[in-house]
């Protein structure tokens, strides 16, 4: 078997290599994700809910696991919470890489991701309340200039281009698909500079 493209040690010298952006914006609540990582046939595979449609925020959208901070939690603690309630991964079966740079969404959640390796996707039990499905795709997907739907979205006086995917039968876009791109822009997967807003 291939070793995973990019190789775990240049994705953590990487997400260690610079100084962070966090933001502050008043009236936003604090959230955060783990983007989990699985060794894949010389590529990594990311691990993906689609939320349930009883949700109060982002009901059916496919996202990353990951939820509001608690009072006194970090990003990292609070992104380990939210998997193991969410697919009951435990924080003994991730391999934290680093924290890269928060997104904010014009739904009012400023986001923090936090990148893992899991060890595989045995032992994934989805939360029904909260989880409607986990399923994994190659991040080679999203570096894959052919897989990207470009739209111009305007908020606030200002248009932004929003980019869509489609991998069997799921749309993935907004703030996980931000976070996604913004990835691959650090580890050299595809051109361009990172964004802060989904």
């Amino acid at each position: 078997m291939l070793p995973p493209f990019p190789s775990r040690e240049f994705m953590t010298a990487r997400l260690s290599g610079g100084d962070r952006r966090t933001h502050c914006r008043d009236g936003y609540r604090h959230a955060a994700v783990l983007v989990p990582l699985i060794a894949s046939d010389g590529d990594w595979d990311v691990l993906l809910t689609r939320r349930n449609s009883d949700l109060p925020h982002h009901r059916g959208q496919i996202a990353l696991p990951g939820g509001s901070l608690d009072a006194g939690e970090d990003c990292v603690t609070a992104a380990l919470r939210e998997c193991e309630e969410e697919i009951g991964i435990s924080r003994a079966r991730i391999d934290l890489l680093g924290c890269h740079d928060d997104i904010w969404t014009p739904s009012g959640f400023i986001i923090s991701p936090v990148v893992g390796v899991l060890d595989g996707i045995d032992g994934v039990v989805p939360n029904p309340a909260e989880v409607a499905r986990v399923f994994t795709t190659p991040l080679s997907y999203f570096a894959d200039a052919d897989t990207a739907q470009r739209q111009l979205l305007r908020h606030e006086g200002v248009e932004r281009e929003v980019f869509f995917y489609r991998w069997e039968g799921e749309t993935i876009w907004g703030a996980t698909a931000l976070i996604l791109r913004n990835l691959l822009m650090l580890f050299g997967m595809i051109n361009g500079e990172g964004r802060s807003i989904a």
